[in-house]
């Protein structure tokens, strides 16, 4: 790889000094480096800032930060094509594999080829109102149908493929994927799904009833979730928990599989089960 971007979560000190580090090893080794520029401009270097569209020419992409900083990143470059090496600078890092003090090995690894890549797919969501589009929007995680500060239940009339599977009388629903399925899903209740498997998550959240549980369906399939709504309620549609958007009485969400996909690459280092363990703690008792 002859050009390598770096993306940072530009709030945290360790995630700068570590995209610092990064620079100067790629640079030493005759790497063209791309700097996102609100990063160059915390690390005190704005002329060598790109916007967020000039790492389109990257062959990868460092990202320096936990899993907030890689979903944002992910929705940025998936459409591009281009993969992400994470780098974990943050608390829970459930999407990365490498750690900070095995940076040399991992860049090492990377500029020579010794690397492999996995795709993940993500979802695609549209919100209508009378038929109209409104908003957009491209999830790694999962899209989140919720309520606002008020915790009223909500009546959630959901489709699939057109059917009609039920009215979801809970604080909202959630539909993931299987990379998501470690995230707000799994603390609503919802499976643990390896990545590599192609299917959706429908789960929802807070059900007032013992019979709704979390239903896993397949990845072609498309979720449409109408929201039957007092005018006292607040709705919002939530991408990845960074976006987010006001919905009304009977608009209709649309949740469907991405034409893009997510590209990772690994260098060694935890895999899927590994993280069970260090990161959830999987198995383990309680007493």
């Amino acid at each position: 790889m002859q050009t390598i971007g770096i993306m940072a979560n530009a709030g945290k000190p360790a995630a700068l000094e570590v995209a610092g580090r990064a620079c100067s090893y790629l640079e030493a080794r005759g790497v063209a480096v791309r700097i996102q520029s609100r990063v160059a401009d915390a690390l005190g270097q704005p002329e060598r800032g790109f916007s967020d569209d000039g790492v389109a020419d990257a062959d990868a992409v460092l990202v320096l930060g936990g899993d907030g900083t890689i979903l944002a990143t992910a929705r940025l470059c998936a459409p591009l094509g281009i993969p992400m090496l994470p780098i974990h600078v943050g608390r829970f890092g459930f999407l990365t594999a490498v750690a900070p003090e095995n940076l040399s090995e991992a860049l090492d690894a990377l500029h020579e080829g010794r690397y492999t890549q996995e795709e993940r797919m993500m979802l695609w969501c549209e919100t209508r109102r009378g038929g109209i589009l409104q908003d957009s929007g491209l999830a790694l995680n999962e899209i989140v149908v919720a309520n606002g500060p008020l915790s009223r239940v909500l009546h959630l009339r959901t489709s699939i493929d057109g059917k009609y599977v039920t009215t979801y009388a809970a604080d909202g629903i959630i539909v993931a994927t299987p990379t998501g399925s470690t995230a707000y899903s799994l603390s609503a209740g919802g499976p643990l799904v390896h990545p590599r498997l192609q299917t959706l998550i429908v789960t929802p959240i807070c059900p007032h009833t013992l019979t709704a549980r979390a239903l896993l369906i397949p990845s072609e399939a498309e979720v449409t979730v109408f929201v039957e709504r007092d005018p006292q309620d607040i709705v919002r549609v939530t991408i990845d928990g960074q976006l987010g958007f006001p919905l009304q009485s009977e608009d209709e969400i649309t949740v469907r599989r991405a034409p893009h996909q997510a590209r990772f690459l690994s260098v060694g280092g935890a895999d899927f089960y590994d993280k069970l363990q260090s990161k959830l703690h999987w198995g383990e008792t309680l007493y």
